[in-house]
Protein backbone atom coordinates (compact mmCIF):
# COMPACT_ATOMS: atom_id res chain seq x y z
CA UNK A 1 0.00 0.00 0.00
CA UNK A 2 3.01 2.46 -0.28
CA UNK A 3 2.40 4.00 -3.64
CA UNK A 4 -0.93 4.56 -2.88
CA UNK A 5 -0.40 6.33 0.86
CA UNK A 6 1.62 8.98 -0.76
CA UNK A 7 -1.63 10.21 -2.10
CA UNK A 8 -3.58 9.89 0.63
CA UNK A 9 -1.67 10.24 4.20
CA UNK A 10 -3.05 13.30 5.01
CA UNK A 11 -5.58 12.42 7.86
CA UNK A 12 -2.84 10.92 9.89
CA UNK A 13 0.31 13.34 8.64
CA UNK A 14 1.67 15.41 11.79
CA UNK A 15 2.37 18.29 9.21
CA UNK A 16 -1.57 19.02 8.23
CA UNK A 17 -3.85 20.62 10.16
CA UNK A 18 -6.35 18.22 8.99
CA UNK A 19 -5.02 15.62 10.94
CA UNK A 20 -3.98 17.87 13.97
CA UNK A 21 -7.93 18.54 14.35
CA UNK A 22 -7.97 15.12 13.69
CA UNK A 23 -5.54 14.03 16.83
CA UNK A 24 -7.34 16.53 19.08
CA UNK A 25 -10.96 14.70 18.35
CA UNK A 26 -9.48 11.59 19.18
CA UNK A 27 -8.35 12.92 22.44
CA UNK A 28 -11.68 13.93 23.26
CA UNK A 29 -13.00 10.67 23.02
CA UNK A 30 -10.57 8.83 24.93
CA UNK A 31 -11.55 11.44 27.36
CA UNK A 32 -14.74 10.24 27.05
CA UNK A 33 -14.43 6.82 26.90
CA UNK A 34 -12.08 6.94 30.71
CA UNK A 35 -15.09 9.12 31.69
CA UNK A 36 -17.38 5.94 30.67
CA UNK A 37 -14.92 3.66 32.12
CA UNK A 38 -14.70 2.31 28.78
CA UNK A 39 -11.02 2.06 28.76
CA UNK A 40 -9.57 0.74 32.00
CA UNK A 41 -8.56 3.14 34.22
CA UNK A 42 -5.35 2.02 36.48
CA UNK A 43 -1.90 3.09 37.39
CA UNK A 44 -0.60 1.75 33.87
CA UNK A 45 -1.52 0.63 30.72
CA UNK A 46 0.13 -0.83 28.01
CA UNK A 47 -1.25 0.21 24.53
CA UNK A 48 -1.00 -1.93 21.41
CA UNK A 49 -1.66 0.28 17.71
CA UNK A 50 -2.55 -1.99 14.95
CA UNK A 51 -2.16 -0.28 11.05
CA UNK A 52 -0.94 2.73 13.22
CA UNK A 53 0.45 4.43 10.52
CA UNK A 54 1.99 7.21 12.45
CA UNK A 55 0.34 6.40 15.48
CA UNK A 56 -2.10 9.25 15.62
CA UNK A 57 -4.50 7.09 17.74
CA UNK A 58 -2.15 5.33 19.79
CA UNK A 59 -0.12 8.58 20.87
CA UNK A 60 -3.74 10.22 21.48
CA UNK A 61 -4.79 7.79 23.93
CA UNK A 62 -0.99 7.69 25.54
CA UNK A 63 -1.38 11.94 26.01
CA UNK A 64 -5.05 11.05 26.90
CA UNK A 65 -3.76 8.62 29.78
CA UNK A 66 -0.93 11.15 31.17
CA UNK A 67 -3.37 13.61 31.73
CA UNK A 68 -5.32 11.65 34.14
CA UNK A 69 -2.23 10.44 36.00
CA UNK A 70 -1.85 6.57 34.02
CA UNK A 71 1.61 6.07 33.22
CA UNK A 72 1.01 4.57 29.56
CA UNK A 73 3.59 2.36 26.98
CA UNK A 74 2.70 2.46 23.41
CA UNK A 75 3.76 -0.49 21.19
CA UNK A 76 2.87 0.41 17.05
CA UNK A 77 2.37 -2.33 14.24
CA UNK A 78 2.09 -0.73 10.82
CA UNK A 79 3.96 -1.99 7.43
CA UNK A 80 5.53 1.35 6.75
CA UNK A 81 8.49 2.29 9.08
CA UNK A 82 8.87 5.70 7.57
CA UNK A 83 4.96 6.77 9.16
CA UNK A 84 5.88 5.12 12.54
CA UNK A 85 8.86 7.12 12.89
CA UNK A 86 6.69 10.16 12.93
CA UNK A 87 4.92 8.90 16.20
CA UNK A 88 6.84 11.38 18.11
CA UNK A 89 5.38 14.53 16.76
CA UNK A 90 2.21 13.64 18.29
CA UNK A 91 3.77 13.21 21.34
CA UNK A 92 4.30 15.98 24.21
CA UNK A 93 7.05 13.86 26.43
CA UNK A 94 8.99 11.21 26.41
CA UNK A 95 7.06 7.98 25.95
CA UNK A 96 7.74 4.09 26.16
CA UNK A 97 7.20 3.63 22.41
CA UNK A 98 7.81 0.71 20.76
CA UNK A 99 7.68 0.24 16.51
CA UNK A 100 7.25 -3.57 14.96
CA UNK A 101 6.91 -2.91 11.07
CA UNK A 102 5.14 -5.59 9.79
CA UNK A 103 2.36 -7.13 9.10
CA UNK A 104 -0.08 -7.15 12.32
CA UNK A 105 -1.54 -10.91 11.36
CA UNK A 106 1.80 -12.16 11.41
CA UNK A 107 3.51 -9.90 14.56
CA UNK A 108 0.56 -10.60 16.39
CA UNK A 109 1.27 -14.17 17.62
CA UNK A 110 4.77 -12.60 18.89
CA UNK A 111 2.80 -10.10 21.46
CA UNK A 112 1.51 -10.35 25.07
CA UNK A 113 0.06 -8.59 28.21
CA UNK A 114 -1.69 -5.74 26.52
CA UNK A 115 -4.63 -3.78 28.02
CA UNK A 116 -5.97 -2.18 25.02
CA UNK A 117 -5.72 -2.95 21.08
CA UNK A 118 -6.51 -0.18 18.90
CA UNK A 119 -7.64 0.02 14.97
CA UNK A 120 -8.74 2.84 14.14
CA UNK A 121 -9.16 4.87 11.09
CA UNK A 122 -10.91 2.64 9.47
CA UNK A 123 -8.70 -0.25 8.92
CA UNK A 124 -11.29 -2.69 8.65
CA UNK A 125 -11.15 -2.64 4.75
CA UNK A 126 -7.79 -4.19 4.27
CA UNK A 127 -8.93 -7.50 6.11
CA UNK A 128 -11.40 -10.10 4.11
CA UNK A 129 -13.38 -12.06 6.55
CA UNK A 130 -11.12 -14.56 6.85
CA UNK A 131 -8.34 -12.32 7.55
CA UNK A 132 -10.45 -10.48 10.39
CA UNK A 133 -11.43 -14.17 12.02
CA UNK A 134 -7.68 -14.43 12.64
CA UNK A 135 -6.63 -10.57 13.49
CA UNK A 136 -9.53 -11.34 16.47
CA UNK A 137 -8.37 -14.23 17.52
CA UNK A 138 -5.11 -13.10 17.44
CA UNK A 139 -5.60 -10.01 19.83
CA UNK A 140 -7.70 -12.02 22.19
CA UNK A 141 -4.53 -13.65 22.44
CA UNK A 142 -2.06 -10.43 23.51
CA UNK A 143 -4.64 -8.36 25.44
CA UNK A 144 -5.06 -9.16 29.79
CA UNK A 145 -7.97 -10.87 30.67
CA UNK A 146 -9.36 -6.97 31.55
CA UNK A 147 -8.15 -5.86 28.33
CA UNK A 148 -10.65 -3.69 25.52
CA UNK A 149 -10.12 -3.53 21.72
CA UNK A 150 -11.49 -0.38 19.74
CA UNK A 151 -12.07 -0.43 16.52
CA UNK A 152 -12.98 2.57 14.64
CA UNK A 153 -15.40 1.90 11.47
CA UNK A 154 -17.92 3.40 9.89
CA UNK A 155 -21.41 1.06 8.21
CA UNK A 156 -20.34 0.97 5.01
CA UNK A 157 -23.43 -1.11 4.32
CA UNK A 158 -25.54 2.14 5.05
CA UNK A 159 -23.74 4.35 3.52
CA UNK A 160 -22.49 2.58 0.50
CA UNK A 161 -25.29 0.79 -0.39
CA UNK A 162 -28.58 1.44 1.76
CA UNK A 163 -28.12 5.19 1.09
CA UNK A 164 -26.49 4.19 -2.55
CA UNK A 165 -23.38 6.16 -1.85
CA UNK A 166 -21.14 3.80 -4.19
CA UNK A 167 -19.42 5.65 -6.95
CA UNK A 168 -16.97 3.84 -9.53
CA UNK A 169 -15.42 5.71 -10.96
CA UNK A 170 -14.47 7.84 -7.61
CA UNK A 171 -12.07 10.99 -7.31
CA UNK A 172 -10.53 10.01 -4.02
CA UNK A 173 -8.33 12.85 -3.78
CA UNK A 174 -6.98 15.85 -6.40
CA UNK A 175 -4.92 18.96 -6.70
CA UNK A 176 -4.29 21.42 -9.20
CA UNK A 177 -1.98 19.24 -11.72
CA UNK A 178 -4.04 15.75 -10.74
CA UNK A 179 -6.37 13.92 -9.42
CA UNK A 180 -6.51 10.33 -7.90
CA UNK A 181 -9.36 8.21 -9.12
CA UNK A 182 -10.63 4.47 -7.72
CA UNK A 183 -12.29 2.64 -10.12
CA UNK A 184 -13.90 -1.05 -9.24
CA UNK A 185 -12.15 -4.00 -11.17
CA UNK A 186 -14.10 -6.86 -9.67
CA UNK A 187 -15.92 -8.95 -6.75
CA UNK A 188 -14.64 -11.79 -5.41
CA UNK A 189 -17.83 -14.02 -4.26
CA UNK A 190 -15.39 -16.37 -2.12
CA UNK A 191 -13.68 -13.70 -0.16
CA UNK A 192 -16.20 -11.09 -0.53
CA UNK A 193 -13.79 -8.49 -1.45
CA UNK A 194 -13.51 -5.85 -4.38
CA UNK A 195 -10.92 -4.94 -6.67
CA UNK A 196 -10.25 -1.69 -6.54
CA UNK A 197 -7.48 0.27 -9.03
CA UNK A 198 -6.32 3.73 -7.79
CA UNK A 199 -5.53 5.79 -10.95
CA UNK A 200 -3.33 9.11 -11.14
CA UNK A 201 -5.19 11.10 -13.72
CA UNK A 202 -5.09 12.72 -16.42
CA UNK A 203 -2.67 10.05 -17.80
CA UNK A 204 -4.51 7.25 -15.87
CA UNK A 205 -1.04 5.90 -14.08
CA UNK A 206 -1.65 3.09 -12.33
CA UNK A 207 -1.22 3.72 -8.73
CA UNK A 208 -1.81 0.50 -6.76
CA UNK A 209 -4.08 -2.36 -7.09
CA UNK A 210 -5.42 -4.04 -3.84
CA UNK A 211 -8.90 -5.60 -2.83
CA UNK A 212 -11.09 -4.32 -0.20
CA UNK A 213 -13.68 -5.55 2.05
CA UNK A 214 -17.00 -2.80 3.14
CA UNK A 215 -17.61 -3.64 6.77
CA UNK A 216 -20.93 -3.35 8.33
CA UNK A 217 -20.85 -2.42 12.29
CA UNK A 218 -22.84 -5.91 13.24
CA UNK A 219 -20.94 -7.81 11.00
CA UNK A 220 -17.67 -6.95 12.69
CA UNK A 221 -19.39 -7.06 16.29
CA UNK A 222 -20.68 -10.42 15.64
CA UNK A 223 -17.72 -11.74 14.58
CA UNK A 224 -15.95 -10.36 17.80
CA UNK A 225 -17.99 -12.14 19.38
CA UNK A 226 -16.53 -15.60 18.59
CA UNK A 227 -13.52 -13.93 20.32
CA UNK A 228 -14.63 -11.87 23.25
CA UNK A 229 -17.09 -12.73 26.31
CA UNK A 230 -18.87 -8.72 25.87
CA UNK A 231 -18.95 -7.04 22.42
CA UNK A 232 -20.88 -3.85 21.86
CA UNK A 233 -21.16 -0.43 19.35
CA UNK A 234 -20.72 3.01 20.72
CA UNK A 235 -22.18 5.20 17.92
CA UNK A 236 -21.21 8.64 16.92
CA UNK A 237 -24.25 10.00 18.37
CA UNK A 238 -23.25 8.38 21.76
CA UNK A 239 -20.39 9.78 22.42
CA UNK A 240 -20.77 12.83 20.67
CA UNK A 241 -17.25 13.93 19.63
CA UNK A 242 -16.86 15.47 15.93
CA UNK A 243 -14.33 13.94 13.90
CA UNK A 244 -14.57 10.31 15.65
CA UNK A 245 -16.67 7.50 13.88
CA UNK A 246 -18.48 4.68 14.89
CA UNK A 247 -16.27 2.90 17.36
CA UNK A 248 -16.67 -0.95 17.68
CA UNK A 249 -15.82 -2.25 21.25
CA UNK A 250 -15.01 -5.83 22.50
CA UNK A 251 -14.06 -6.77 26.11
CA UNK A 252 -13.09 -10.11 28.39
CA UNK A 253 -11.38 -11.94 25.65
CA UNK A 254 -12.06 -16.08 25.36
CA UNK A 255 -9.09 -18.06 25.85
CA UNK A 256 -8.24 -21.23 23.43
Amino acid sequence: MGSLYDYMRVPMDPSSEHAQRRYGAIKKFFDWALKEELVPRKRELRVLDLCAGTGIAGAALCETLHEWGIKGSLTLVDKRGEDLSLVKNWLSREEEVTGIVGDCLTELPKLRDFDVALLWGHSMAHFNPFQAAKLFRSVAEVLNPGGIFLIEETNNFERLFYRGRYRSPYVEVKSDEWALLSLDEGYSRKRDTITIGFYRIPNWELVERTELRFWDLAGIAGMLSMAFEKVGIVSKAEHGIVGVDDVVYALLPHRA
